[in-house]
């Protein structure tokens, strides 16, 4: 509470929390794009979508905290190989689609792709989504874990409340952009196709990049 008494304490964390805000938005644009090819597709609630991803935010931030106070023990290479986890999503989606349109060719009419839920989607379904958002957020954990290796503890409440405010804003930006009226009905068309390859697209970008030295100190 004392933590902010001067002025200089108050700039300080301002410019922390800045650069956690700053740190946490650049390296998500990506996962802003899944965010709105979710949010489009049917069955996927959007309020559901958007808490998985501010979820999602926490974890990166207490993950990098904790990678941040065992700086020594971390292996930076091994990071990449969470790239395997959207490919092999991308991968399967991808399958299920190209199988469902065989089927539809032969059957005749099937109304619907089965790669499409018809309702509500379940639990497992969210989860799924969530380990894509978490894999494709190794370079925030490689940003922000310098960045806090040599915080101050009292600075770290300030730049998680600045990299959720970022992470809701992101949010409710990829929500717009699924319901707008042109954008909604290209991602509903579009998304099926479109997700599985961005998945795996972001799978290589993970696996290719070769962090060097990610600590300060």
């Amino acid at each position: 509470m004392s933590a902010f008494a001067s002025p200089q304490m108050l700039i300080e964390a301002l410019s922390v929390a800045s650069a956690a805000a700053i740190s946490y938005g650049s390296t998500n644009f990506d996962n802003m794009v899944v965010l709105s090819a979710y949010g489009a597709r049917p069955g996927y609630h959007p309020s559901f979508v958007r808490l998985t991803f501010v979820l999602v935010c926490v974890t990166v931030l207490a993950v990098s905290l904790a990678l941040a106070r065992a700086a020594d023990a971390l292996p930076a290479e091994s990071i990449r190989y969470l790239g395997l986890i959207p490919i092999g999503l991308g991968g399967y989606q991808l399958m299920q689609l190209i199988t469902s349109q065989l089927g539809m060719n032969q059957a005749g009419r099937d109304d619907e792709l089965i790669g499409e839920p018809r309702g509500p989607i379940g639990l497992y379904a969210y989860l799924g989504f969530a380990t894509v958002l978490l894999a494709n957020s190794s370079d925030s954990v490689s940003v922000l874990t310098p960045l806090f290796a040599d915080l101050k503890p009292a600075f770290v409440p300030a730049c998680f409340i600045a990299a959720m405010a970022v992470a809701i804003l992101m949010s409710a930006l990829a929500a717009l952009l699924a319901r707008h009226p042109i954008s909604r009905s290209f991602l509903e068309k579009m998304a099926k196709w479109i997700l599985p390859f961005l998945l795996i697209a972001i799978g290589a970008l993970i696996l290719t990049d070769r962090p060097a030295d990610i600590f300060v100190g």
